[in-house]
């Protein structure tokens, strides 16, 4: 369970700060952006061979879980601009 909490914050951290440094808003104001870098959160620190390296908190390797949370919440970004623009 605690595992799941500091997932949960780094994807909410990523999310908001995602939402800040992007060129445009994200949809959602943030919270969009959040879920996204939950569940790439979720993948870097689960992911087998990349969650070996950076420190660890209640079994959750931080620099996975934070690039593939910032990975997500980048590629939501640039599809959700791509979206924008089209429609």
């Amino acid at each position: 369970m605690g595992g799941f909490i500091v997932t949960v914050l780094i994807a909410v951290l990523v999310g908001w700060l995602g939402n800040a440094i992007s060129p445009g808003r994200m949809p959602g104001d943030g919270w969009i952006a959040s879920l996204v870098a939950l569940i790439g959160a979720w993948i870097g620190a689960y992911m087998p061979y990349f969650n070996v390296f950076g420190p660890r908190v209640m079994e959750i390797a931080l620099v996975p879980a934070f690039l593939g949370a910032l990975i997500a919440t980048m590629v939501f970004g640039a599809v959700s601009r791509i979206v924008k623009q089209t429609s």
